[in-house]
């Protein structure tokens, strides 16, 4: 595998599109979109619903993290609902008859080590070698327990841990830690994050990878965001620093020492992929990034399932070897943590169309190299929902192992702990 240095200055020249502070109100002639301020939020009662968590298999890891450095988190949301039968075909008899057209043939499944009810997508292929590892975990079954099949209803229960009258689960978490994380910590690659979008706190979002060009900014400009913040003008001075702050860190990069990472080349051409790289880039550039959460859409399959969800399964596999490999080789891959999410499963029929409608219970994949392998959680096709994949495992489960793994108070950012998914050694 070829190998090229990732140092602070090619993450500038290769980094991310326009870069944009959320929540916001003007746009610069360079793509920059500036806040205006917070938004307001109304605090609510926290959830009680029970998390219902079952771990089926698990692999032995062949390798364990090392102290490490600060710990950091990379959530790849999978728009459109990627339908998980297909992505783990089962071994039950049942798979075969509810998707006469569109099941994966069983001469294709990619068979797991240790497993004998569920299967491996061929275009996961990538993935197999982290699943050996004991690196891998592929989560069941998630969901909430009062399912939605709205794509709007269900990523914003996702985003804020099923509060909606709270900020993002994640943005919670930058609320609490204020004046602790660089302007960088928190960034958005390929499109909006609103699970990164606090009351006060805000993201920086990287819209398009590839693309990304700075200008360095006028002194005059550093100076524009002091001024008390109580005030309306206040208000957008200090919003406007933070969009400035992020800005200056990235024309900072420019001009440091340029302490390389020998990193793998992977290949991109595709979003998930290239939003992967960009991320990887950020991270080895050491800037201060402690979240970031990568954006593809494309996953709402209602036909032509097969060949779509090939191609995205085939991005998705690579985009996550190709990052755990450039993490592993920088030295960051016990520091690193990856889940993927998306809103809903889909239907376990297939429809008329080649494809499959909105479901409920979902997959997450769970990697890097402090991870529990294995599966966990189930797909009962003798136990349906109205006809959907029952949800077993709450997200809030996930994101308890997750707003660990980050040192952060899971008590005060979910409103109590969700304990029973234990995908993290």
């Amino acid at each position: 595998m070829s190998r090229i240095p990732f140092s602070r200055r090619r993450f500038i020249q290769a980094g991310a599109g326009a870069v944009t502070v959320v929540g916001l109100g003007a746009c610069t002639d360079d793509g920059v979109t500036l806040p205006v301020g917070p938004t307001s939020t109304v605090p609510a009662a926290p959830s009680t619903a029970p998390a219902s968590t079952t771990a089926t298999t698990s692999v032995t890891s062949t390798t364990a993290p090392g102290a490490g450095g600060p710990r950091r988190l990379v959530v790849v949301q999978l728009n459109g609902g990627n339908d998980m039968l297909n992505t783990l075909p089962p071994s039950d008899g049942r798979y075969q008859d509810l998707r006469p057209g569109i099941a994966i043939p069983e001469a294709d499944r990619l068979a797991l080590t240790g497993e004998t009810t569920v299967a491996l997508h061929p275009s996961l292929a990538p993935l197999l070698p982290h699943w050996e590892a004991g690196h891998l975990a592929l989560v069941q079954g998630i969901g909430f327990p009062d399912p939605n099949r709205s794509h709007f209803v269900s990523m914003d229960r996702w985003w804020r841990a099923d509060e909606l009258t709270r900020p993002g689960w994640l943005g919670r978490v930058l609320d609490a830690e204020a004046g602790q994380w660089t302007a960088l910590a928190a960034t958005g690659i390929g499109g909006a994050a609103p699970l990164l979008n606090g009351a006060t706190a805000q993201p920086t979002i990287i819209s398009s990878p590839g693309a990304f060009q700075l200008q360095i900014l006028e002194p005059s400009w550093l100076d524009f965001g002091s001024g008390d913040a109580t005030s309306l003008a206040g208000r957008y001075r200090q919003s406007l620093a933070t969009a400035l702050e992020a800005m200056e860190d990235f024309a900072g990069l420019v001009t440091e020492a340029e302490d390389s990472a020998d990193l793998p080349e992977f290949a991109g051409g595709n979003p998930i992929s290239d939003g992967l790289a960009t991320a990887a880039a950020l991270l080895a550039a050491d800037v201060g990034a402690r979240i970031v959460v990568v954006s593809a859409s494309g996953f709402d399959t209602h036909s032509g399932q097969p060949s779509v969800q090939a191609g995205l399964l085939a991005d998705l596999a690579q985009g996550l070897s190709g990052f755990q490999q450039a993490m592993d080789a920088g030295g960051l891959g016990q520091d690193v943590l990856v889940v993927t999410t998306s809103e809903f499963g889909r239907r376990a029929a297939e429809n008329a169309s080649e494809g499959t409608d909105h479901g409920a219970g979902g997959l997450s994949i769970v990697l890097g190299d402090a991870v529990q392998g294995g599966r966990y959680g189930s797909a009962d096709l003798g136990d349906l929902l109205d006809g959907d994949i029952r949800p077993v495992i709450d997200p809030r489960a996930m994101y308890t192992a997750c707003l660990d793994w980050l040192g952060a108070d899971v008590e005060a950012v979910l409103g109590r702990r969700y304990d029973s998914l234990s995908v993290l050694r």
